[in-house]
């Protein structure tokens, strides 16, 4: 009976996968009609994908591999996660649609590619994430739960301030002037500034809504988990998603999402440590 429920649950968790790819693909398409531009025509060389037209097979597998790796970690962590089935998707999805939305936004200031072009397309990345949450909170069962198990306590909202002051911080301090990572700090410095901390406050918002009531023995390894494992890992995709549309440096997208999930690490580990060390396992009091 148990093996059988498990399997219709991976059944039902494909299916949404599938269904929001499909949502995702979909709204780019239309996003690209109704406002008449050309993802492809960024000012950037084009990709060996795009020249070679494996470019919407090689977009699709990268939805279904961003899309299932976040369902997964949301059915790890969604018997911890607070309130109703539908409140605990909005917790967790939500910041990571921001997270999407200035993540593929990037662009625009680092290039840069179209504003228009860019802006449609992350509004277009950002909305399926909801539309995942909603689904998998509704139809998906949690793992490891039996009933609603809502038991995990999370931060602050000061914990959001905290952990986009490291970003930032990471991004104005190491990032742009030590690692040079491609930007467009000093020749686009307001919309530059601007993305750093929406972006900062998205990573954020996810730790406070979500994160910050994993299951994870010590402050380091919440850290980790959250910072680097969740956040980083879905964070690299992001960014390597660019190397499927344009000719651009592997290398630099690689650095610019290992040093930021760096920064993730250190600003949640040391919320952890210094607020809320010492309180139970996920049971955590907010500072």
């Amino acid at each position: 009976m148990a093996s059988g429920m498990r399997l219709l649950s991976v059944a039902a968790n494909a299916v949404i996968v599938v269904a929001c790819v499909v949502v995702d693909v979909a709204l780019h398409r239309l996003g690209a009609w109704a406002f008449d531009f050309n993802y492809f025509d960024n000012g950037l060389p084009q990709s060996v994908l795009v020249e070679k037209g494996y470019f919407p097979a090689a977009a699709s597998l990268g939805f279904v591999v961003m899309f299932a790796f976040l369902g997964l970690s949301y059915a790890r962590s969604r018997s911890k996660l607070r309130g109703t089935p539908f409140s605990s998707g909005l917790r967790f999805f939500a910041p990571i649609a921001f997270i999407m939305f200035f993540g593929v936004f990037e662009s625009a200031f680092i290039f840069p590619t179209p504003f228009k072009a860019e802006l449609v397309t992350a509004f277009a990345d950002a909305a399926p994430y909801i539309l995942l949450g909603a689904l998998l909170s509704r139809f998906a069962r949690p793992e490891g739960s039996t009933g609603n198990g809502r038991e995990g306590e999370t931060a602050s909202w000061r914990s959001m301030v905290w952990v986009a002051l490291f970003f930032v911080l990471g991004r104005y301090l190491v990032s742009y002037p030590i690692l040079q990572i491609v930007s467009g700090y000093k020749l686009r410095v307001a919309g530059t500034l601007a993305w750093t901390v929406g972006c900062g406050l998205s990573m954020g918002a996810f730790y406070w809504l979500a994160g910050s009531s994993f299951a994870a023995g010590t402050p380091i390894r919440k850290a980790l988990r959250v910072g680097a494992f969740t956040l980083g890992v879905f964070w690299l995709m992001i960014q390597l998603f660019f190397a499927l549309i344009s000719d651009v440096s592997i290398s630099d997208l690689l650095t610019r999402a290992a040093a930021d999930a760096a920064y993730l690490v250190i600003g949640i580990y040391s919320y952890e440590r210094m607020f809320r060390a010492g309180r139970s396992l996920g049971r955590a009091v907010p500072a």
